[in-house]
């Protein structure tokens, strides 16, 4: 062991009250917990995965460690056991206490679950606190006062849930007593988890566990030029020769010098030491951390309203397309204007809608095919409407293609367009226009009946001349003229109205087609208060660095 590199008493900061009581920047730690639990990371935006992982290793860090450990400075200090798989952590724990309370064997993973290992005289001062729900807790007289020894999952266990839950109790630890072997010392996992540890001021460790004797100055100085060149040089260095293939205890001897450590830690003046260094050490990085979260807010924030911008977009081309279409008269062409003809052509149904009938004979024939002209005009009515429905329709499914291709081109679209049901989307789509044909007639029966039109003089009544304004408001030229001849300015000014009105709402409806995307990017609730509330915690967290 290095004689000069176990944790010093250090000077009064934060944790170290001594007394138990409520410290002034409880508050501070409990609103960033606040504020870190409603920092919205919903929106798949650029490197959110690490946010997240960051945003949930803080959330753990504050709520499983620095907010019980402010609360209650007097509880034992925290020591995690962990490391790497196969490393001899359970056996370790067990020959510290001179007894098993933790299961090790050959069977990997061997900890399933964790064991926390308590004095006695220790365990009421970690009444209500976090560990409680992560580890099984067992009393022992072996334990040093004022320690907790905490028998972690493998950091690179085969079981996800086991390495999330290892990570997650090494944020809640006072100290991390890292656990290898002369084989697996220089894995990557564990060195990276180290890294983080260290960034974040968590006193830390080292036991070699099982090394022969003949590898045993060979990899001890290898290992310390590794830890020198991540800023470990001054860590304590324990090592444990390897007693070959065994079941059980180690022998005293074997664990004496990190008993006889552990002991001192458990002394008042070392524990309040290793608690004040590593909640001191947690102010720089925890600050630089949020800072980084608000980022990550802010990311979403900016994607959320770009997301926005580019669905209403999307859509802007065809329904300005729609509206001009529809403002042109373009849905006559084909079927509306052919149908006209047939029925308006010289001795058709609708021929004295064209031309005034001359003569007594004409005039009569006229009146007597009224019901005709009043059932042909609405037939007629029901093919331009029906046109426009069509165009409008047609729109309105390519707008909304348009919207999931352009959402298709980012990871934060995708996952919108996913939150949106194409099949509901197109019976919305269906729905809006049946009531832009319905309310558009109903407007036209409206105006249709202002006309006065009698069916003594052009033998339509107030729906057959409100079908009529309609037929010619869709485009058709000769219902236009016909409209003109019989009610002047007046009609032509209708047919002008009700022409614009109907572009006006399809090019609305083609619009309608972002609404689903808009109204999944309002789900997620992303604005920008998140973001100010973590700066301003962060700014808070600088009075403590």
């Amino acid at each position: 062991m290095s004689t000069d590199s176990a944790p010093r008493p250090a000077d009064d900061g934060p944790g170290e009250s001594g007394t138990g009581e409520r410290l002034p920047m409880v508050e501070v730690i409990e609103d960033l917990l606040a504020n870190l639990e409603a920092a919205p990371l919903l929106l798949d935006a650029d490197d959110v995965a690490q946010a997240r992982e960051l945003r949930a290793r803080l959330v753990a860090q504050v709520r499983n460690h620095l907010i019980p450990r402010l609360r209650e400075v007097a509880a034992p200090v925290l020591v995690v056991i962990g490391g790497s798989t196969g490393a001899g952590k359970s056996t370790l724990l067990n020959s510290v206490l001179g007894e098993e309370v933790s299961p090790a064997g050959v069977l990997r993973p061997t900890t399933r679950q964790p064991v926390l290992a308590t004095h006695p005289a220790d365990s009421h001062y970690l009444e209500g606190h976090p560990v409680l729900d992560l580890a099984d807790v067992v009393t022992h007289e072996q334990v040093p006062r004022g320690l907790g020894l905490l028998d972690a999952p493998d950091l690179d266990s085969v079981r996800a849930a086991n390495r999330n839950l290892a990570l997650e109790l090494i944020e809640l630890a006072d100290l991390w007593v890292f656990v290898t072997t002369g084989s697996r010392y220089g894995d990557a996992v564990p060195w990276s988890r180290l890294r983080e540890a260290g960034e974040r001021g968590l006193s830390l460790a080292v036991v070699l566990n099982r090394i022969e004797p003949d590898a045993l100055i060979e990899v001890r100085r290898d290992l310390f030029q590794r830890l020198q060149a991540q800023g470990f040089g001054a860590l304590p260095l324990f090592v444990v020769p390897d007693v070959g293939p065994h079941q059980g205890l180690l022998e005293p001897k074997l664990v004496g010098e990190l008993v006889a450590w552990l002991k001192i830690l458990g002394a008042q003046s070392q524990s309040r030491a290793v608690i004040a260094r590593t909640v001191r050490g947690a102010w720089p990085s925890l600050r630089r951390d949020v800072q980084e979260v608000a980022a990550a807010v802010e990311i979403q924030r900016r994607t959320s309203r770009s997301l926005r911008g580019q669905v209403v977009a999307s859509v802007r081309a065809t329904a300005e397309q729609i509206h001009a279409d529809l403002g042109s008269g373009a849905a006559a062409i084909g079927a509306p204007s052919t149908a006209w003809l047939s029925s308006a052509s010289s001795g058709g149904v609708l021929a004295p809608l064209v031309n005034e009938p001359a003569g007594p004979r004409q005039r009569w024939r006229a009146k007597r095919s009224t019901a005709a002209r009043v059932e042909s005009v609405r037939s007629l009515r029901d093919t331009a409407v029906g046109a426009a429905g069509s165009m409008v329709r047609e729109a309105g499914t390519a707008a909304e293609l348009s919207v999931r291709q352009m959402l298709a081109d980012s990871a934060a679209g995708r996952q919108i367009a996913e939150q949106v049901d194409v099949d509901e989307a197109a019976r919305a789509r269906e729905q809006r226009v049946e009531t832009l044909i319905s309310e558009w007639g109903t407007e036209a029966e409206r105006r249709g009946g202002e006309l006065g039109l009698s069916a003594e003089r052009v033998g339509l009544d107030d729906q057959g001349a409100a079908s009529l304004v309609e037929v010619a408001a869709v485009g058709v030229d000769g219902a236009e003229r016909a409209v003109g001849r019989l009610f002047g300015t007046r009609g032509e000014t209708m047919v002008a109205e009700m022409r614009t009105m109907l572009a006006e709402w399809a090019g609305a409806a083609v619009g309608a087609e972002t609404t689903p995307y808009l109204d999944a990017l309002d789900e997620l609730s992303i604005d920008d208060a998140p973001a100010r509330s973590l700066r301003l915690r962060a700014s808070e967290l600088r009075g403590y660095v």
